[in-house]
Parts: structure tokens; sequence; C-alpha cells
């Protein structure tokens, strides 16, 4: 039970102030950043994700003037989990 769990580590690591782009995969998941380091499949389904995104942000621009704030929150907030 008290044994160090992945994303423990993976913090514990980042506190000492390394860089490890796989720590920070283990904390934060997808970003921009990290998207060369998923398996090909997840990349094709973030390019998918990413597609759907500008639709919607497209629509969202047109009627309200808040496509890239759409677009801002779904590369933060919704991609990394939904990968």
């Amino acid at each position: 039970e008290n044994a160090p769990t992945p994303i423990g580590l993976a913090w514990a690591l980042l506190d000492t102030g390394a860089t490890d782009t796989r720590a920070e995969l283990v904390v934060n998941g997808w970003s921009p950043a990290t998207h060369a380091l998923f398996p090909a499949a997840a990349r094709a389904r973030a390019v998918e994700l990413l597609l759907a995104s500008h639709l919607l942000a497209r629509s969202c621009q047109e009627s309200s003037g808040q496509g890239t704030a759409l677009l801002d929150v779904w590369v933060a907030h919704v991609m990394p989990r939904a990968l």
C-alpha cells in the first residue's frame, strides 16, 4: 500500500527541477509538446480531435467571436483527457 505510484514518482522527479519528458507525460498527458511521444494511433486520434475542434471553433467564431478561446480550452483541457 505504501509503494510509490507512477504519478508520485513523476511529481517527485519534476519537483527536483529535472526536465524529463517522460515524467511530464505522466503528469500532464497529451500536449502539443508531447504529441510525438505518443503511439501512431493516438497521434492520429489527436489529429481527428483537432480537426473537429477547428470545425467547432469556426462555428463558434461566426456566432459569438469566441472561436480562438474554444481552441485554447480544447487543446489545454479536452485533448489531454481524450488521449
